[in-house]
């Protein structure tokens, strides 16, 4: 029978597997000379790999070595006909390379080929990924904790992978809403509460209902412990199921203006800004911000509400009565900011005396609102006089934030407003580059990549070496005679 290639077979630890034989055989070990299956009067080096191939199924040494230097290249081609739902490249892979089934996806989190699957919501995939032996259970690499596919995927793959045979745990059980199953597993366990699962959350992170909530607390769950990628309670992961986050709350959970916010529970907002009226000044990000540690996931609100300071938050999630009680407990910038980024053109005309007196902190908002292309509030702030160079996280600009996701109408805006083409963000870039970047890597769908370069060009925006970047984009390099790198 075949030895089993290591899943990550590495050559130079083979070519020491080979070595150790060879030395092995030229002693004379019983073992080694029956491996090798015939006696010779010299053992080299050559001898030695050829059994070491044989043994693991391949006819001579440099096919052997031939499969494993080739081995990144079709877990790459793999992984991608995986995520793109190829079944027919993943069958052909998989018998070309049965170990592939074990792969995992560095990219993705460290998730395994199931959870891949599982994700796309497309059974027949992951019906043949189990056929070639995959292990439904399998959970990713990830550092602060593992997730498995039935944390992840949806309730009716969730609900597929369960009879297929995958093991509920406690905390995909919260997440499902399964409160039969989540009491029994309890029941037989009671430490199931103080586990942690992916992320580093613990079950009530997880929970699906109100419900959920009482049985997990009711076991002794800790209400404000916090996971290990976020550094976020179960109420600031839940705050977007507001059943499920007052909830919490209501059993004692600790609520942060932004809970109080997106409950629009006015009175707990009321007594929060009172107790720390600095609070309307951060954004979760903030270093010292007593709720929201730092974290090395950033905050769960970076995902869920936005890095937006309170008043943002508030206009951002249509939380009108927030917003008033944000307002009325504001000094006269925070009114400013407030009127700037909800595009309330007479509120901030009556205090655009104040923008002169802005922090560079304060002016920045200017970048963020480019970022989400908040186009009338980018316009309101320009004319009331905000600086355009005001530069934000990653030392990125406006035109540089707008540039990213190619937002070409922001883009057009804030050239009338003579910006500077050629100012750094942390990464050595200008908005060009940015731009050019943002064009293969922008999460965003709605920009307009080519048309942004275009302006930038027409700006006078300098070229930078080695620019590459969407086929579109690249076609316009070209086209102004700017080689690609």
């Amino acid at each position: 029978m075949n030895k089993q290639l290591p899943e990550r077979a590495d050559l130079e630890h083979l070519k020491g597997q080979a070595k150790t034989l060879l030395l092995s055989l030229r002693s004379g070990d019983p073992d080694a000379l029956a491996r090798a299956g015939e006696a010779k009067a010299s053992y080299r080096l050559a001898d030695a790999q050829r059994v070491l191939a044989r043994e693991y199924g391949f006819a001579s040494w440099s096919k052997l070595k031939r499969h494993v230097e080739d081995v990144p290249s079709r877990r790459s081609l793999f992984l991608r006909a995986l995520r793109g739902g190829d079944r027919d490249a993943v069958r052909l892979l998989l018998d070309t390379d049965p170990a592939l089934i074990h792969s995992y996806d560095e990219e993705a989190f460290g998730s395994p080929a199931i959870m891949i699957a599982a994700e796309r919501d497309d059974r027949p995939l992951v019906d043949l990924l189990l056929e070639r032996g995959a292990d439904i259970d399998s959970r990713s690499t990830w550092w602060a904790g593992s997730f498995g596919a039935i944390d992840t995927a949806s309730d009716s793959m969730s609900e597929y992978l369960l009879a297929r045979g995958a093991t509920l745990t406690a905390h995909a059980a919260a997440r499902l809403g399964l409160v039969k199953e989540l009491r029994e597993i309890i029941r037989e366990s009671p430490e199931v509460v103080f586990e942690r699962g992916g992320d580093g959350q613990y079950p009530l992170h997880f929970s699906k209902t109100p419900e959920i909530v009482e049985i997990l607390v009711g076991a002794g769950a800790e209400l404000d412990a916090r996971d290990l990628d976020h550094t976020s309670t179960a109420a600031q992961f839940r705050i977007m199921e507001t059943d499920v986050c007052r909830k919490l709350i209501e059993v004692g959970a600790t609520a942060d203006v932004y809970i109080a916010i997106m409950l629009e529970d006015l009175p707990l907002l009321e007594r929060l800004i009172d107790d720390d009226p600095e609070c309307l000044g951060r954004t979760p990000s903030d270093a010292g911000n007593p709720m929201i540690p730092e974290a090395p996931g950033m905050p769960i609100y970076t995902y869920n509400i936005g890095l937006g300071r309170p008043f943002q938050v508030a206009i951002a999630h249509s939380k009108s009565e927030a917003s008033h009680v944000i307002e009325s407990r504001s000094s006269p910038v925070q009114r400013l900011l407030s009127a700037c980024w909800g595009g309330n053109e007479g509120v901030a005309k009556e205090l655009a005396n104040l923008v002169p007196e802005l922090s560079a902190r304060d002016q920045a908002i200017l970048a963020e609102a480019a970022w989400g292309r908040r186009i009338d509030a980018v316009k309101l702030m320009l004319e009331l006089g905000f600086d355009p160079d005001a530069t934000g996280i990653h030392r990125s600009s406006p035109l540089d934030r707008a540039a990213f996701h190619g937002f070409d109408d922001v883009i057009e805006l804030i050239l009338k407003f003579g910006p500077s083409l050629e100012i750094q963000n942390e990464f050595g870039g200008n908005p060009l580059s940015a731009c050019v970047h943002g064009s293969l890597h922008s999460w965003r769908k709605d920009g307009n990549f080519p048309r942004s370069v275009e302006l930038l060009l027409a700006a006078g925006s300098r070229t930078h070496k080695n620019l590459r970047g969407s086929p579109e984009v690249n076609a316009v390099l070209q086209r102004h005679g700017i080689e690609i790198g």
